[in-house]
């Protein structure tokens, strides 16, 4: 063992002073765990918020969309089909109508955003196939009947359902902003439909206002007859869905809008990645406030050691032997206090994980409980950025018993 580690090591707790040396080391260490501890905490919270809320979001929504500026795309259309079904970078793509109603069951009423799907290929381009709480996706299919007529079908959000007080079985009507003219004075036409099943994102925004029907039904209730909103496309590899959104633009030579699924989002994850910056940094000042302790401890150290120092200048040891001796010490004190604070925080998050207990209003927070997610890079991230303010915290220190002349430290040590 070297010699200035093994003298750091003894001074690090001195047996002569008892508890009060080992108290005067422990708040150090202290102060370094609570801070890296709440650092790594703090970053699994927003790590799992952020990943959490994609998650939610790929079940409803594929990672591209294409639309046309005319607002409308014939989904028959061979050449696009080609287009599509060529691209490698394609796992599967679906039309969809989407629009806003006025929804609602007798007397209770609400706002929605229904969306007009291909039941067989829907689930195939969004994780929907588990967010079903009720009801089948073959069930969403029109049934004719006899005399003409037939039965539409709509799947409702979970929360839209419970504002509308709607079960499995009860009919609900829809009226567009086309079917209205002020102009004539004339009736709106209401569209009517039979609740066939509950679907359930758990983000709130989405099953307040959701409802999906088949394509057929949706034509008919916003009058777009043989024609589409646009084309979901999911990828076989979701990483840089915005470079393959450009790529798709350019192979349809410019003549529909494709934009990602990040895009259309880009405001929420902006606002994520800036508070978990903002939160890193504010956090982090719990290991600065460490960081000054360190420095109190080890300039209180340097001054019980003064006789020390005399005699080891005196023994031949030269000023960087002491440098080293009280900056290995500043560094142990870090080091003990990243690792008991490295364990806090994990065994923390594993345990907020684990447990569940703090729950949120979904209504606001997107998600109704705290998502945790612990992340390698941010535990180096927290861990390196500790060791680095504690080694320049004892810098200082460090220089100041370097610099004591050995005859005064003798003397009056």
């Amino acid at each position: 063992m070297p010699a200035e580690l093994y003298l750091a090591r003894r001074y690090f707790w001195d047996h002569r002073h008892g508890i009060w040396s080992a108290l005067l080391s422990g708040i150090p260490i202290g102060s370094v765990a609570l801070g890296v501890a709440a650092l790594i905490i703090t970053l699994a919270i927003m790590t799992g918020f952020r990943e959490d809320i994609q998650t939610k979001m790929l079940g409803v929504n594929p990672h591209l969309y294409i639309t046309s500026p005319i607002g409308e795309i014939n989904p028959n259309s061979s050449t696009l089909k080609e287009k599509l079904d060529k691209n490698l970078a394609i796992q599967s793509w679906s039309p969809f109508i989407s629009g806003e109603v006025l929804i609602g069951r007798g007397p209770q009423t609400s706002g929605a955003s229904i969306k007009g799907v291909d039941p067989e290929k829907e689930p195939l381009i969004a994780n929907l196939a588990g967010r079903l709480t009720e009801g089948k996706w073959p069930d969403l299919k029109t049934v004719k009947i006899s005399k003409g007529g037939e039965i539409r079908r709509v799947f409702l959000g979970q929360e839209l359902a419970r504002k509308l007080g709607a079960r499995t079985g009860d009919k609900v009507w829809t009226i567009t902003p086309g079917s209205l003219d002020i102009t004539s004075f004339t009736l709106p036409r209401a569209h009517q439909f039979i609740v066939s099943g509950y679907i359930e994102t758990g983000l709130y925004d989405y099953d307040s206002v959701i409802a999906y029907t088949d394509i057929p039904s949706a034509q008919k209730l916003f009058g777009m007859d043989g024609m589409v909103s646009g084309i979901g496309v999911r990828l076989k590899n979701p990483e840089g869905v915005d470079k393959a959104a450009k790529f798709l633009q350019m192979d349809l030579n410019g003549v529909y809008w494709v934009r990602s699924w990040l895009a259309l989002n880009k405001n929420l994850f902006a606002a994520l990645k800036l508070e978990k910056t903002v939160m890193f940094l504010v956090q982090a000042l719990i290991t600065l406030v460490a960081a000054f302790m360190i420095v109190s401890n080890l300039l209180l150290k340097t001054i019980q050691k003064t006789k020390d120092i005399g005699i080891l200048r005196a023994m031949g040891a030269t000023p960087r032997t002491i440098h080293n001796i009280f900056l290995l010490q500043g560094f142990l004190m870090g080091f003990i206090g990243c690792v008991i604070g490295v364990f806090i925080g994990i065994g923390g998050s594993l345990l907020l994980a684990k447990t569940n207990f703090i729950r949120l209003p979904a209504d606001v927070y997107y998600i109704d409980h705290v998502p945790i997610r612990l992340d390698f890079t941010d535990i180096i991230s927290v861990v390196g950025l500790a060791v680095a303010i504690i080694i320049l915290a004892s810098l200082y220190p460090a220089w100041r018993a370097s610099k004591q002349d050995p005859l005064d430290a003798i003397r009056y040590g």
